[in-house]
């Protein structure tokens, strides 16, 4: 092999190796700038995303991917600060409607202090009786709502006889049906079975029949049956009292009351702790206002 040849491959060997310097000295400074963008990012309380003008699609791509991260983080963040803010605003509201019952509790005790009449302490008896009823549904009622709004809340899903648990929970509220003056038209196939958790599907019917208890104003209708698809519907309705129109697309928000009374020992937020259970067991829910009744419609997948 000649001197001219050798100098020619010498040549290439030193402009490939050139090549392969500017090439990596290149990737480490976009590295850097990567690095140092994360960095600047992770400790800094910004919006600020990654920036990459190279040529590089591999780098180009990984900044791109570093910001679908950084977004996919910002919005959870966001909505943890959302939900948190709303939990923090149903807890005030709901501490107000604590010392309504409370300062009532307050009020018959030093009225049966003050007498001596046994027909009078009874009636107060039970005034406080009812009271503090009152008070520990709207604590049980503020600890499931502040429960089921954390956004790491899950429940144990399983094949359960929903049938059997709607039925069940219905019939516990008998005495207090009889007690309204208010009918019952149930319509329910036995057997049903979902995927689905027993103790919150309890949880749900009574928070919709306390509803209608509550804010109704005659018969209920109750009706669990499986559709065409593989859905299990159950559908409960109430007559409402004259002139109430509550807004269907807004039942199911926080502390939203149809009217704006605050003495029915509502705590307003009942309906919302509904739609979180629902959808925790991967159902759907919806109401409406027909002819003067109010209506819940869920639907689970049947198994």
């Amino acid at each position: 092999m000649n001197e001219s040849v050798l100098i020619a491959l010498l040549v290439v060997l030193i402009v490939v190796t050139l090549a392969l310097v500017f090439t990596l000295i290149s990737i480490l400074s976009q590295m850097r700038s990567i690095r140092s963008q994360v960095h600047f990012i992770s400790d800094n309380d910004t919006n600020k995303r990654l920036t990459f003008y190279g040529k590089s699609r591999s780098f180009r791509k990984l900044a791109s991917d570093i910001n679908e991260i950084l977004d996919s983080y910002d919005k959870r963040h966001e909505k943890i600060l959302r939900e948190d803010k709303e939990i923090k605003e149903t807890l005030t509201n709901m501490s107000h409607d604590i010392r309504t019952p409370l300062t009532s509790l307050k009020g018959y005790f030093e009225l049966m202090e003050t007498t001596d009449d046994p027909e009078e302490r009874r009636k107060y008896s039970s005034i406080i009786k009812g009271r503090i009823d009152s008070l520990s549904e709207i604590l049980e009622t503020m600890f499931l709502y502040t429960k089921v709004s954390n956004v790491n809340y899950k429940i144990n899903i399983e094949p359960i006889d929903c049938s059997k648990v709607i039925l069940d929970t219905l019939f516990e509220y008998y005495d207090d049906f009889q007690e309204k003056g208010y009918e019952v038209d149930i319509k329910a196939d036995e057997g049903l079975r979902i995927l689905g958790n027993e103790q919150s599907l309890k949880r749900i019917m009574q928070n919709l029949i306390r509803n209608s208890l509550v804010h109704g104003a005659g018969d209920v209708k109750l009706r669990v049956f499986k559709d065409g698809g593989n859905s299990v519907r159950v559908i409960l309705d109430n007559i409402l009292p004259e002139g109430a129109s509550p807004d269907p697309n807004k039942v199911f928000d926080r502390y939203y009351k149809g009217d704006a009374s605050r003495h029915t020992g509502s705590s307003g937020v009942g309906l919302s702790v509904v739609k979180k259970l629902v959808e925790s067991m991967n159902g759907d829910i919806k109401a409406s206002v027909n002819d003067g009744r109010f209506q819940v419609e869920m639907s689970f997948k049947a198994i």
